[in-house]
């Protein structure tokens, strides 16, 4: 027989998303990573085998499923925990699930929650990330317009040490603020701490969000400490207009990589019945010691038809543009332009459908 359910009430739910279509573009990549070779001093980690040149049209499909499971405590406190099945598999280099490692996460999240707040472990946003607004608006297959360079989303130093983060949060009315740590479980010492905080507020015609965030990435082994500050700003519109603006500044410290780091990128989209359309761009800026400055930078468009009962038409086009200056940029952290030395500009486009259940 099934077991009980927690005392207090609760249960368990299970959702899901699908998507099905075709992409295609000047390069394709899949989800695994690699390291390419760019000189013989530098290497980047690009997130996928990347075929440049590439123009043909492939056939998508990808599917996620997500356990919820909720409980109440005698005294009131409301528990629970999340699983990707997507981010908890394993791949072609571990072929155990990282889910169900304690010292890692992969895609799980536990979370306890009462009038002091929310305290949220796992797979969750630091609390930079989770205070800033990503200019991302609408859909797209295969996220074409949340991979291509110039998109920031604002994770910073989230994935050090497995990406297990612990983060608390509370809300004050239209104020709500948080606090996160990622600590470091192997010898590399790299500890990343992380405040942020929140504003909504009603005006006339629209509703404007305020988000603000620091993190500090910290390294004992050498010193080195390594730190961002962003800001967002977030307009929704009553006419259907939405505009966003992200700004993040990862600057370094005196004993830091030779290069300040900063990020602008806007989201503007227009809602109306069942269409949406949209469009993001963004752009890096390296400030680099003895070197000229380098950028890299992409912009996308999608268009949204919601056919209703959770079905939705999208197309998605995405479109970045590396600068050749410079060394390779810091660990790979923009990997989704590949070989950014080589000046290589590269599009995508994708059309299917999207579901959710």
């Amino acid at each position: 027989p099934p077991p009980p359910p927690p005392r207090g009430g609760g249960g368990i739910t299970l959702t899901g998303t699908a998507s099905t279509g075709v992409l295609g573009g000047d390069w394709i990549k899949d989800r695994e990573s690699v390291t390419v070779p760019l000189t013989p001093e530098h290497d980047v980690t690009v997130h996928g085998d990347v075929f440049p040149g590439q123009n043909e049209f492939e056939f998508h499909t990808d599917i996620d499923v997500r356990f919820t499971m909720s409980g109440q405590t005698d005294a009131g406190l409301t528990f629970g925990a999340a699983i990707d099945l997507d981010e908890s598999d394993g791949n072609e280099d571990a072929g155990n699930s990282p889910a169900f490692d304690g010292r890692s996460q992969g895609g799980e999240e536990i979370f306890i929650s009462g009038a002091f707040g929310t305290l949220t472990i796992g797979d969750t946003d630091g609390a930079l990330d989770w205070a800033l607004q990503e200019i991302a608006i609408g859909g797209s297959l295969g996220d074409l317009h949340t991979t291509h360079a110039g998109y920031n989303g604002n994770e910073f130093a989230d994935a050090v040490n497995g990406g297990q983060i612990a983060r608390y949060d509370h809300a004050f009315g239209d104020f709500a603020a948080a606090f996160s740590a990622n600590l470091s479980d192997d010898a590399s010492d790299e500890d990343v701490l992380a405040v942020g905080a929140k504003y909504t507020v009603s005006l006339p015609a629209m509703e404007l969000g305020l988000g603000v965030g620091y993190s500090q990435l910290h390294r004992d082994g050498d010193g080195r400490e390594t730190d961002a500050v962003g800001v967002s700003l977030d307009a929704n519109f009553e006419n259907g207009i939405r505009a966003i603006l992200n700004w993040v500044d990862m600057g370094d410290g005196a004993d830091q990589d030779p290069f300040v780091e900063k990020y602008i990128g806007v989201g503007l989209g227009y809602a109306m019945d069942d269409w949406t359309i949209a469009a993001n761009w963004g752009e890096y800026s390296e400030d680099r010691v003895n070197e000229k400055d380098g950028y890299l930078s992409g912009y996308a468009i999608v268009v949204n038809y919601d056919l209703g009962g959770g079905a939705e038409v999208q197309l998605g086009y995405s479109k970045a543009s590396c600068a050749d200056t410079g060394p390779v940029i810091n660990d790979g952290w923009h990997a989704d332009c590949p070989y950014p030395l080589l000046g290589v500009d590269g599009s995508r486009m994708s059309l299917g459908v999207a579901m959710s259940f």
